[in-house]
């Protein structure tokens, strides 16, 4: 059983490091201050993005894409994932939910996206005011009409709104049906109610939005009706698992920080890390990232090995942002401890992460409903398959 990284998967991590730290972190302070970057600087790290080969990973290559493993795609976000204010953005490849484009959505879409010409290729608009995590409890309606649909409804959290030229809407169709809807930005019936502020720093906002009578035609149906369930599942699945990796990265870059800290910083004579309450707390971090890392990086290679169906991968998936998000927020508030004041400041890395790595505990999918989707595993599916 061998677990060394093959000499291509070494590279690639050693490109994405690369491009991470060069390209990204020095605009890490920029976004912090003022938000998005200037249309000239992010048009120029997104073609970056493609000269490299780090966009689209995971759009197939049958489609235009790079048709990454997801070993590949996971070993990628870890290392963007390094980058504090969401910058790991400028990694990847848009949603994947997008993949379900018919031919003639594809050219206005997708491609666009594929190409990384566009700030971002679309906003998801799920999480609604009463429902949270709840995706089994949505309000929001889709109405038949001759020749479309008419959506009315309020969607909460709809990231990169107004950065993309368009939104998935989930809505109900029927008793227990759901489905997708492309809609144009600035399309009537649709709109920003409020823009509220967060904690965090990035180039995207992420806004209230109201359908109000918004008529769409039938053309703008994503994927099939009654079918958005299956579609946003595998979005979710993927970017659990992305999250999971991102929060690898961003525990990596803490360590390496708390560490270099540690080893020069005397007090009481001694060198940080020979006090123990110091030492102890760097050994934990390193124990629980090398944890979490095995199990997002086996449960990739076991989705590239088709040996598992989506239901087990689902559970597993769920597994690692669970771990991996707990992870990295308790890395966050021990390198933050061990810095001290400068851990509170926000020219440190240290402090931009503790803010970021929050959410991940959160989006996509709460802790509590990951434990949820676990037990669900546990309870159903064969344990030794689940665990081993």
């Amino acid at each position: 059983m061998d677990f060394e990284l093959s000499p291509e998967l070494q590279a690639l991590r050693a490109r994405v490091r690369r491009f991470t730290e060069e390209e990204l972190f020095p605009h890490e302070l920029t976004v912090e201050a003022d938000g998005p970057l200037p249309d000239a600087v992010a048009a120029r790290l997104r073609r970056r993005a493609v000269e490299e080969g780090f966009w689209p990973m995971n759009v197939p290559k049958a489609l235009g894409g790079l048709g990454s493993s997801v070993l590949e795609q996971v070993i990628a976000q870890e290392e963007a994932g390094r980058a504090t204010n969401d910058m790991w953005g400028y990694v990847g490849g848009p949603y994947n939910a997008l993949l379900a484009c018919n031919p003639e959505q594809k050219k206005r879409y997708l491609d666009p996206a594929i190409r990384n010409e566009v700030p971002a290729g679309a906003a998801y608009a799920i999480t609604e005011p009463g429902g949270g995590s709840d995706t089994s409890n949505l309000r929001t309606r889709a109405v038949k009409s001759p020749g479309g649909w008419v959506i009315d409804g309020e969607k909460w959290f709809v990231t990169s709104y107004g950065r993309a030229p368009v939104t998935i809407c989930h809505a109900m169709t029927g008793p227990e049906e759901a489905t997708l809807f492309l809609v144009d930005v600035g399309h009537p019936g649709m709109r920003v109610s409020r823009n509220p502020h967060f904690m965090t720093r990035t180039e995207d906002d992420h806004p209230e939005v109201v359908f109000e009578r918004c008529e769409v035609p039938d053309a703008q149906v994503l994927g099939e009706v009654g079918k958005a369930d299956a579609v946003t599942k595998e979005w979710f699945r993927e970017e659990r698992l992305h999250i999971a990796a991102r929060c690898l990265g961003a525990a990596q870059r803490l360590i390496e920080e708390a560490k270099a800290w540690v080893s020069e910083r005397e007090s009481f004579g001694k060198k940080l890390h020979e006090h123990q309450a110091i030492g102890f707390m760097l050994a934990d971090c390193a124990t629980e990232l090398y944890a979490a890392r095995l199990m997002t990086y086996k449960t990739a290679w076991e989705e590239d090995s088709g040996r598992f169906d989506g239901k087990e991968l689902h559970a597993k998936a769920s597994m690692c942002k669970l771990y991996a998000s707990e992870m990295a927020n308790r890395v966050a508030d021990r390198v933050v401890q061990m810095f001290g004041g400068r851990g509170y400041c926000k020219d440190y890395a240290a402090e931009r992460h503790f803010r970021h790595v929050r959410v991940d505990r959160i989006w996509e999918g709460t802790s509590e409903i990951m434990r949820t989707i676990i037990l669900n595993g546990v309870l159903k599916r064969d344990l030794r398959r689940l665990v081993y």
